[in-house]
């Protein structure tokens, strides 16, 4: 030890005794944000498929039902996938059915675990850095992350950059946001703004079935750790998929228009691009509707947002969790630090109340934002319009 010792060290001109790293090795200081996560070169090859603008052959499936089948689809290619999670191999796939059937076809490689985030979070970051697994890892319920934080953030986000930017991180952590189903404030957060100003994740957030197929086969090609956001409003959904295809993905950083318009730019994920539509129709405002698809900062679409914004020169960012931990928060900055010269009002945005909802009905549906919040948050925008 000494002898290795010596070949990288060099006594320390600065410190009488003391010893340093040899200064030809110190690293170049632009390399600081480099290897937080891969290149996405492994995604190259990859065939795609954007079903915004597929004109094949179509059949009706349900998102719960996509959630399983496109899991069933990988499991059977990818010998390397395990999944691991609180009752996923009971109950019929787990408590809404997503890994419905999986364990009697993989019983080996679908791992029921104990209440213990942190330990199976953590066991789940070490098999991704060891090479031979591609673990899914799945919480129960996103608030859950905070039993498992350190394994979340300390370990699995920032492993890719302590060992240099070369050790992949192969990991999918699956969630689902249950607003509106009345479990309470410990049982329903959106993860999404507290994963996006963490180093290291990647985050996609599907709307539909076949978005979900195409974005979970990219999320479990990608060599880095990504968060997989489910909402539970959307798994007895059903929408139309292309029929007998499980093995495309989604454009890799692609968002999709989901409305063409020129007054204001509506962006959004998740079960709030519906409730989105449904606000503009009520309105009459026309606005361009986004579906972001990919969320954090590295993969997200700021050309089609650049795009959007410099036509319509107005934002509103809709989203339904707590302002606090909202993403939103994130992404208003971002935008305004971009996009400045273009907009002609101050960026709105919506969310739910300050609280987390609670188990109360009333409070809940108080405190979590839908399409009457959306509303409120267009003629908003119209007011501002009107002051221009």
């Amino acid at each position: 030890m000494t002898d290795a010792a010596a070949q990288l060290t060099e006594a320390d001109p600065e410190s009488a005794g003391k010893r340093r790293i040899r200064t030809e090795l110190w690293p170049d200081t632009d390399f600081v944000d480099v290897g937080l996560r891969g290149d996405t070169s492994e995604l190259a090859e990859a065939r795609t498929l954007d079903p915004l603008h597929y004109d094949g052959e179509l059949e009706r499936k349900k998102f719960v039902e996509a959630v399983a089948a496109v899991m069933d689809r990988r499991m059977d290619q990818d010998e390397r996938i395990v999944l691991m999670g609180e009752d996923i191999h009971r109950l019929g796939g787990g408590t809404n059915g997503a890994t419905k059937g999986l364990t009697k076809r993989y019983p080996d490689r679908v791992l029921g675990t104990p209440i213990s985030e942190n330990a199976f979070a953590g066991l789940g970051g070490g098999m991704a850095l060891d090479g031979r697994f591609r673990p899914v890892v799945e919480f129960m319920y996103p608030d859950f992350l905070w039993v498992a934080a350190d394994q979340v953030f300390n370990q699995i986000g920032k492993a890719r950059h302590m060992f240099g930017g070369v050790n992949p991180v192969p990991l999918v952590l699956r969630t689902k946001v249950a607003m509106g189903s009345g479990y309470g404030s410990q049982h329903l957060m959106d993860p999404a703004g507290i994963f996006a100003t963490s180093p290291g994740w990647r985050i996609v957030a599907p709307s539909t079935a076949a978005d979900y197929i195409g974005l979970m086969n990219a999320a479990l090609a990608l060599q880095d750790p990504v968060l997989v956001i489910e909402h539970v409003d959307l798994y007895g959904q059903a929408d139309e998929v292309p029929a007998g295809d499980l093995d495309y993905q989604l454009p890799f950083g692609k968002a999709g228009i989901r409305r063409a318009g020129n007054d204001v730019t509506v962006i959004s994920y998740l079960s709030m691009v519906r409730h989105s539509l449904e606000a503009v129709e009520q309105t009459g405002i026309d606005a361009e509707v986004i579906d972001l698809r990919w969320l954090d900062a590295a993969s997200l679409d700021w050309d089609t947002l650049g795009e959007s914004i410099r036509k319509t020169n107005a934002v509103l960012i809709v989203e339904q969790g707590a302002r606090g931990t909202s993403y939103g928060g994130w992404l208003a900055d971002e935008i305004q630090r971009r996009f400045f010269d273009w907009l002609d009002q101050p960026i709105e945005r919506v969310t739910g109340g300050e609280a987390s909802p609670s188990i109360s009905r009333v409070l809940e549906r108080a405190a979590i934002a839908r399409t009457e919040e959306v509303v409120a948050g267009l003629e908003r925008v119209r007011a501002g319009m009107g002051e221009r």
